[in-house]
């Protein structure tokens, strides 16, 4: 900010935190709706037990109280490439992901994505479309608690299978990525759930190896070809990119150029050398992180990373920055942990995310008689707004406005200089936006002003006599 040689300023105004919940574009905690883990059980033997058994079938109902808790932000779709396609050029989405779409805009919540090409925890033995089964070369594959009798099946990255995965993303694409209620889109096709990895059991009775299907140049490639083809497909949406993918350089350069990042778990698997990239992703790109499970404790004393607690889970994501939190595989995770425990929601209520207020307002008045309001921008989240934030000076004479992108907003104050409408009166009331791609949302302020929720505006009174 350029501060002119004679200007004098005023405080005029000061905010207090929020401390409830705050719901605003670009973040907040998820429930997945649908995924491939539409069974229960909150404890590890439960769980273990019931992942074998066939998956209940998505309510109305469900979606509609989940929707109803103040808390959640955002559902999460995650299913496979025969859940939205059957036959070549055309889209054959199941009733499950449409239903839990038009639940979030009923809700006036946000959705996101996941296709998936791969999943051990599905019923199928492979999740390709009608059309392409039996077309495209598969390789058998058996995954820990989840095999049967019978393999799964893990398609290979031919150029037809490429071929036509990107096709099914444009015409996803076509659909759906002018929804402002669309909040983001996985990057997938690649690896079990489509998350990168592809450390199976080839045999049962054998230890899981890595599969090298290709050469290290030709994975390259094919990652390279996924990201494109979804950046193609969803210009206006937010791409996000799982963290196993980032020891590719086509993924690391996506991150490096603002793609979003997600990872699948804080225990174990999560890596230094993983952190490490995550943290490559820019200050105005966001971070997803998967999966708190309500109840379930784990025993395994030999790791240090598994000596924790679930309910300690969303402060340690917070630390990392967490944009967004996910509870649960699906509603009934959700449901159970908002009736049974509660507490799983407080840390990312109150702290994933940006929490933005203006700590202290100034006035100012430079020499030539030019008047601004000065921002003394306070970021009381665990993440930076994953965009360019636009604040807005409305008074009875126009309004005036500024851009700041949102990596800016991170440590420390920052002033923002927003000149004051010609004309404006005695008061003036702000507002921001948030412009995450090609999409533009009101954003709320995370400031006490008595109300009881986070404000749209605050006024600014000008004079104080």
């Amino acid at each position: 900010m350029n501060i002119p040689e004679g200007r004098v300023s005023e405080q005029v105004a000061y905010f207090k935190p929020y401390k409830g919940h705050v719901r605003n574009p670009g973040m907040g905690i998820i429930s997945m709706a649908i995924s491939d883990h539409m069974v229960t059980g909150y404890s590890p033997q439960q769980r273990a037990a019931n992942d074998l058994k066939k998956p209940f079938k998505l309510k109305e109902k469900m979606l509609e109280e989940v929707c109803r808790l103040p808390f959640i932000d955002n559902l999460y779709i995650r299913v496979g490439w025969n859940d939205v396609q059957k036959a070549e050029g055309r889209l054959d989405i199941i009733p499950e992901f449409e239903m839990a779409v038009e639940a979030a805009r009923r809700a006036g919540i946000t959705w996101g994505f996941r296709i998936m090409q791969a999943s051990p925890s599905n019923e199928r033995e492979d999740l390709l479309p009608d059309f392409l089964r039996g077309r495209l070369p598969v390789y058998p594959y058996y995954d820990g608690a989840f095999y049967g009798p019978s393999p799964k099946k893990l398609p290979l990255y031919t150029e037809e299978y490429l071929q036509y995965w990107n096709e099914m993303l444009q015409m996803l694409g076509e659909k759906y990525d002018s929804d402002l209620s669309l909040a983001y889109g996985d990057v997938s096709g690649f690896g079990l759930w489509g998350e990168g990895h592809h450390g199976c059991h080839v045999k049962p009775e054998e230890p899981v190896v890595d599969l090298e299907l290709d050469s290290r140049e030709r994975t390259e490639e094919i990652v390279g070809t996924l990201i494109d083809s979804h950046r193609k497909a969803f210009p206006k949406t937010p791409m996000v990119l799982n963290l196993v993918l980032s020891e590719y350089k086509a993924a690391q350069d996506a991150i490096q150029n603002g793609c979003w990042v997600r990872r699948d778990s804080y225990y174990h698997w999560f890596t230094a050398e993983h952190a490490a990239r995550g943290l490559m992703k820019r200050g105005d790109a966001a971070m997803i992180f998967e999966t708190v499970m309500p109840g379930i404790e784990m025993e395994d004393n030999k790791d240090a990373a598994f000596r924790r607690n679930y309910m300690e889970l969303p402060d340690k994501m917070c630390d990392y920055g967490a944009a967004y939190g996910i509870v649960g595989f699906n509603p009934l995770d959700t449901l159970y942990a908002a009736h049974m425990m509660s507490g799983l929601f407080e840390t990312f209520s109150e702290r994933a995310g940006y929490r933005l207020r203006p700590s202290i307002v100034w006035k100012a008045t430079d020499p030539d008689g030019g008047r601004s309001l000065i921002l003394g921008m306070v970021n009381d989240g665990s993440a930076n707004p994953p965009g360019t934030v636009s604040f807005t000076a409305e008074g009875m004479g126009g309004k005036t406005q500024v851009q700041v992108n949102g990596a800016n907003f991170s440590g420390r104050m920052y002033l923002v200089e927003l000149p004051l409408p010609e004309g404006c009166g005695s008061i003036v009331e702000l507002s921001m936006t948030l412009t995450m791609g090609g999409k533009c949302m009101p954003v709320r302020f995370a400031a006490d002003t008595g109300e009881g929720k986070a404000p749209e505006k605050l006024r600014i009174f000008l004079n104080h006599e």
